[in-house]
């Protein structure tokens, strides 16, 4: 995680960096219920601020960059579950985000600072994210796999093109090709991508029919 120095913390996530699509995260139940949070919070007599707590770490997952939170009370109103009420929120805002601080989040190159984040659950999200982007890498890898597959089942069967079949960077290139053209996988797109890698024309067949256009 990016380190905290003085009142400048650059948050681990960029903006973009989201686990909108995922139904959970790690939760740490011994630090939690170890946590000086929860023993102020029992001990002050603000039960339903632990609630509220776990609203808004729930949807700082949410958020982009995924573990942060808006810096506005209207926001953070809503998002607590206090709707308009926004004095309410304002009321329990203290105690409801212990260990929140400002943090500067990357956005197209440029800072901003109008977010919240949370070191320890900054920790989570990130780690989260990876395993996210890990199974993206994962199922494309997979899908090209396939595509490779079918590249050199096509090669195989072109007159002249047996020993480009047999050679995997060929065969890699000449998917890289066609998948970053949009192109299906046929024998007169596979021979326009197999010139084209090799330095030739690149009049391309569109079609699924194979029709050149």
């Amino acid at each position: 995680m990016s380190d905290i120095v003085g009142d400048f913390w650059q948050y681990p996530l960029r903006e973009g960096d989201t686990l909108a699509s995922h139904e959970w995260v790690e939760l740490h139940i011994h630090k939690l219920l170890t946590s000086r949070f929860l023993a102020y919070a029992l001990r002050e007599d603000r039960r339903a601020d632990i609630g509220t707590a776990l609203i808004l770490w729930s949807e700082c997952y949410r958020q982009d960059p995924a573990g942060t939170l808006p810096d506005d009370d209207v926001e953070l109103a809503q998002l607590a579950r206090f709707g308009a009420d926004v004095e309410g929120w304002r009321a329990v805002r203290e105690g409801v985000l212990h260990g929140w601080r400002q943090c500067h989040v990357e956005t197209g190159g440029q800072m901003r600072s109008d977010r919240l984040g949370h070191p320890f659950i900054a920790e989570i999200a990130e780690r989260a994210v990876k395993r996210k982007k890990g199974r993206a890498r994962s199922r494309e890898e997979s899908r090209l796999a396939v595509m490779r597959s079918r590249v050199k089942s096509k090669l195989k069967g072109i007159a002249g093109m047996t020993r480009i079949a047999n050679s995997a960077h060929a065969v890699d290139a000449i998917t890289r090709w066609l998948d970053e053209h949009g192109l299906f996988v046929n024998e007169d797109n596979v021979r326009v991508a197999a010139d084209a890698v090799a330095g030739g024309p690149r009049v391309v067949s569109l079609g699924a029919d194979g029709e050149t256009r």
